[in-house]
């Protein structure tokens, strides 16, 4: 299976790009894409070069202060990276997010008073944006606060179920000791409210977006052969 993971490396993560690929290579993934907010400063990129068996790609995570900054910054970095990230945190910018659809993943966060919308819901699927579960709470929260969260992932998944959404699953690694191999995430997907066969396909997503973004597309439904 092409199975591919969503990290952070170096500077911003504790682990450098090549570091976090030979973990994931002994881990079973084909791919990792790194989602630095500042791509250029990646630490040595080139290393991941000399990696053999795993495919290191460079995308990057979209920040922004408010919608129209976001769109703009969009715009430009969309003909530079194969992948767009946005970690959406109040209801204007996740709106905006999934208005664009040059936007590959909006991370939403699991919230249980800032469920996914009704209006994000339609906006995601007429763009194809993909809505991304950061599992990482599963492991990290314990009590009530985990409760709350696989609450709200559950509320959430099944309005993306209704509006046929594409999802994305991920631990959203910084450190080559955060990884998880893809038959762990699977596991904590079907925690999350998952069928096992949604977490497979989740899991395999980001490679998919990647290879589609990489064709000559000349306008909507129309490519360069």
């Amino acid at each position: 299976m092409s199975f591919y993971e969503c990290l952070k490396a170096f500077p911003e993560g504790a682990a450098s790009a090549s570091r976090m690929a030979l973990a994931a290579k002994r881990l079973g993934y084909q791919g990792i894409i790194t989602c630095n907010q500042e791509p250029h400063k990646l630490f040595r990129p080139d290393a991941c070069e000399k990696i053999g068996g795993i495919e290191v790609i460079l995308g990057t995570e979209v920040v922004a202060s408010n919608p129209k900054v976001l769109r703009s910054r969009i715009s430009a970095l969309r003909p530079r990276y194969p992948f767009l990230m946005v970690r959406a945190g109040n209801e204007e910018m996740i709106r905006a997010a999934c208005e664009d659809p040059n936007v590959d993943l909006l991370l939403h966060p699991c919230d249980i008073h800032r469920p996914l919308g009704i209006a994000t819901a339609r906006a995601a699927r007429q763009n194809q944006v993909a809505i991304g579960f950061d599992l990482s709470p599963v492991l990290y929260l314990y009590g009530q606060k985990r409760s709350r969260w696989l609450e709200a992932s559950r509320r959430n998944l099944l309005l993306a179920r209704k509006f046929e959404l594409l999802l994305i699953i991920t631990m959203c690694a910084s450190s080559h000791l955060d990884l998880r191999g893809p038959r762990d995430i699977m596991a904590l997907a079907e925690l999350a409210g998952f069928e096992p066969e949604e977490a497979k396909e989740a899991l395999r997503r980001p490679g998919a977006l990647v290879e589609q973004n990489r064709r000559n597309w000349l306008g909507p439904g129309v490519e360069l052969l």
